[in-house]
């Protein structure tokens, strides 16, 4: 039987390859950061950024990494540690 390889993807903070399970899905959309949708470009954060994320306060030397990416990403400056942790609390 053939060996099926895995397709891997890269978290964009820590350029880890990761299998899509271990890792959130997201867009920009018109200077917003939302889950994807099935449509357009993408990108990708692995759970241990997540969890890092979650632990540090938003203005913390550690989490302008993530707000780094993300804005590399979306090729704007916008507040997209706000956006991001009320995708992750559900709050939105």
């Amino acid at each position: 039987m053939a060996d099926l390889k895995r397709p891997l993807r890269m978290c964009i903070v820590c350029r880890a390859r990761l299998e899509k399970k271990e890792l959130l899905r997201l867009k920009c959309e018109s200077k917003n950061l939302i889950k994807y949708n099935g449509f357009g470009r993408s990108f990708y954060i692995c759970n241990s950024c997540i969890d890092e994320f979650l632990k540090q306060e938003l203005n913390s030397k550690k989490n302008r990494k993530i707000e780094n990416a993300l804005c590399k990403q979306c090729k704007n400056k916008d507040e997209y540690l706000v956006q991001l942790k009320e995708i992750l609390t559900d709050v939105r």
